[in-house]
């Protein structure tokens, strides 16, 4: 076994929020852990760092002079945070077996009665499996997986009972640098939230949900969860809630003073935690329920006018996770009872209700439905949870009480946000619930209880899988909505119809070819809870060689290069790389054996050379040479033609004269002179035209006249040339220049 001394950082890949993340937490482990821990590795240290011991007593004390006279009214505190800068990922000790790393960090919080951890940068690989648990593992979550990777880089544990917290975890060998587990804060518990004989420590009259009380409920209890807050130090309650649209988008109402509460800090519901189906499997006595969590959330609306706070789960259950979302009624009549599911004190899950109408309230100037309960209570913790009419629809969330002078399960008024008033709530769409609940403005007054199962897919990731390719006739394509077949009002479009069309129905679509090229295919999905559009590029046939250009880098003006220099050039287009072109091939046509010094091949989308073009060297260059280059291009459905381009390029010395040849076209008579500033003199005679060659575009010389005197100028007849382009050719005794000319 090899143990790793050093773990080094390295940069985080790229992240993506997956659906149907959801971590599982064991409350009854029947199998133990000793030191060992949950891998069975010979780990060296039993405890890696410790938080000193808090006097519980003070921290009660603390708690009870914040609390207002009208209790209630804030989330149930169980725990103080406390700061810490653990970059765990780092300080843990490593074992290597194979090919996956082991490592664990135990940490003990002196004389707290629970404990949870929260973690600012968090990323695991794929492949890692994370556990934590307590002393013994008597409680344990886990496997923890990439999956509950985030854009926020957060997350954070349920909470534990007593003082220990240990991580642990199995990561590939290969992918280890890329972990990233650096804890911000550790919750320090001081209430007794996990007991022998019970989940919690709410009161004895409270009524679990699975007594005969909650007999009809069992789907309103599918929608109901625990709220562990940012920074594991209180809890609420809340549910998910439907949306007109009947689309699984996860909708999620809570009350507002669990996000802004009192005499605390504003929350940060990205780092909330919603623990669903925590109820006791019995009636009487009550036992401890493992329930699934999901990480994170994001805020939608608020509004202290009725005490709401609408949050949208960072993930979806899954289809067959068993949950729920509530249905609502924002009808004010017809109401004669109401019921309460919650979970008090942070237990288990409990059913309150009231078998008399409910009456408007007011409470700390929100606008609530008031109760006078029949059976059960509330206590800290049932902020936030669902009133249900006795249609079981939701009617409010739960706000607070005005009875605190009396004992807990004396004190039967009670006061929750009213529905109705939420849904216009401040009139724009961070205020008020109508925006996100009822998108296409249907006005609808009610939704019912419906099962994760059977509601539509929200518009989330939409992608189009099919081949990128098409090199036959036609391919087909699919639309999907986060990995399942959209559905919905969809149109397709094509980018260019002269290389593909596309025709669809439905989801479905076939492109057909047309041409050659590339194209892009959009497909737009209009549906109740939004407009979103996906695009996919495909290469449609063979490359087209007219998107070839040429870059020439001369060494000197014009199409002109001295003579044994480099001479460089570029496919400068880079629609051939978006065709998806894989490789290229050229070679350069009478060439006198050129040497080529640099090709970056096909892989570089450039316009200049720039150490990604190629670069060639002639030897031994004639006194005029015009090479030629010839390419062609391959991707996905083959290679194209060879495409055949000159590169007028005269080797030469590059001096300061100059020459015209006009007309240019020409059709008989080409009038050829030195420019008159470059014109012979009488003391010098390479100043003069000694020597004219006219040559094909490979270079072959088709006319050449020489001449023994000085002379600047003269007319050539070129009537016997076919009609084509040439190069013209002049020589002063010192150097060769050329241009290129059009005969008619």
């Amino acid at each position: 076994m090899k143990t790793i001394l050093k773990l080094l950082t390295a940069p985080l890949l790229l992240l993506c929020v997956l659906a149907q993340a959801q971590v599982k937490t064991n409350f009854n482990n029947k199998t133990l852990i000793n030191e060992r821990g949950r891998f069975l590795k010979s780990y060296k240290a039993t405890i890696d760092f410790e938080i000193p011991a808090k006097n519980i007593t003070n921290l009660l004390q603390a708690e009870k002079s914040k609390t207002d006279t009208v209790q209630e009214a804030q989330p149930f505190q169980i725990a103080v945070p406390v700061s810490v800068d653990l970059d765990i990922a780092k300080l843990m000790n490593w074992d290597a077996e194979g090919d996956s790393a082991y490592g664990k960090f135990a940490i003990k919080v002196n004389g707290a009665l629970s404990s949870s951890i929260n973690f600012d940068k968090f990323y695991l690989p794929n492949g890692t499996d994370m556990y934590i648990y307590n002393e013994n593992g008597k409680m344990i979550t886990g496997p923890v997986t990439e999956k509950e990777n985030n854009p926020n880089k957060i997350w954070g544990s349920w909470v534990y009972q007593g003082p220990w917290l240990t991580i642990e975890i199995k990561t590939p060998l290969s992918t280890l640098k890329q972990l990233m587990l650096h804890a911000n804060n550790i919750a320090y518990g001081y209430k007794k939230v996990y007991q022998v004989l019970g989940f919690g420590q709410s009161a004895a009259c409270e009524i679990n949900v699975l007594c005969p009380l909650g007999a009809g409920w069992q789907n309103e209890r599918n929608s109901v969860s625990l709220i562990l807050s940012d920074n594991g130090t209180s809890w609420c309650s809340g549910c998910l809630v439907m949306n007109t649209c009947n689309s699984n988008r996860p909708f999620y109402l809570t009350a507002n003073h669990c996000f802004n509460p009192p005499n605390l800090p504003q929350q940060n519901v990205a780092a909330w935690r919603f623990t669903f189906q925590a109820w006791s499997p019995t009636c009487t006595p009550s036992q401890n329920s493992n329930g699934v969590t999901y990480n994170g959330s994001t805020l939608r609306a608020n509004s202290a006018g009725s005490d709401f706070c609408l949050v949208e789960l960072n993930n979806t259950p899954p289809a067959n996770s068993g949950i729920n979302y509530a249905g609502w009624s924002r009808n004010t009549a017809g109401i004669n009872q109401t019921t309460i599911i919650h979970h008090p004190a942070g237990d288990v899950m409990k059913i309150t209700n009231d078998v008399n109408p409910p009456a408007f309230g007011n409470f700390k100037g929100a606008q609530c439905w008031h109760l006078i309960v029949d059976n059960g209570t509330t206590e800290g913790g049932s902020s936030g949870s669902p009133y249900f009419d006795q249609n079981h629809r939701v009617i409010g969330q739960h706000y607070g009480i005005d009875d605190a002078n009396l004992t807990i399960c004396n004190q039967v008024s009670k006061y929750g946000g009213r529905f109705d008033v939420s849904w216009t709530g401040g009139g724009t769409n961070a205020t008020r619930l109508s925006s996100w609940l009822d998108p296409n403005n249907s006005g609808a007054m009610t939704t019912n209880t419906t099962n994760v199962s059977s509601l539509v897919p929200f518009i989330g990731v939409l992608s189009i899988s099919g081949s990128d390719a098409v090199c036959s006739a036609t391919s087909q394509y699919t639309l999907n909505n986060n990995g399942i077949s959209a559905t919905g009002n969809i149109t397709w479009v094509s980018s260019n119809s002269n290389i593909a069309t596309v025709t669809a129905t439905g989801n479905l679509a076939t492109v057909t070819k047309m041409g050659n090229g590339n194209v892009t295919i959009t497909a737009t999905l209009n549906a109740c809870d939004g407009i979103k559009s996906v695009s996919k590029t495909l290469v449609v046939g063979i490359p087209d060689n007219s998107a070839f250009n040429i870059y020439q880098d001369p060494s000197c003006n014009g199409n002109r290069i001295n003579l044994g220099a480099y001479f460089g050039f570029a496919f400068d287009n880079c629609s051939l790389w978006n065709m998806g072109v894989t490789d290229i091939s050229w070679d350069i046509i009478n060439g006198n054996s050129p040497q080529i010094t640099n090709n970056s091949g096909p892989g570089v989308c450039s316009q200049g050379l720039n150490n990604s073009g190629i670069q060639v060297y002639f030897p031994n260059p004639t006194a005029f040479f015009t090479p030629y280059a010839r390419f062609k291009a391959q991707n996905a459905c083959g290679w194209s033609d060879w495409m055949l381009r000159p590169m007028p390029i005269n080797f030469q010395a590059c001096g300061s004269w100059s020459f015209s040849a006009v007309p240019n076209p020409a059709s008989s008579f080409l009038s050829v002179a030195l420019d008159e500033n470059t014109q012979a003199t009488k003391t010098d005679n390479s100043r003069s035209i000694q020597e004219i060659q006219i040559t094909d575009k490979l270079g072959n010389v088709v006319k050449q006249f020489k001449y023994s005197i000085k002379i600047s100028k003269v007319i050539l007849d070129i009537s016997s040339l076919k009609q084509d382009v040439y190069f013209i050719r002049v020589y002063n005794g010192k150097e060769w220049k050329s241009e290129s000319i059009s005969k008619q």
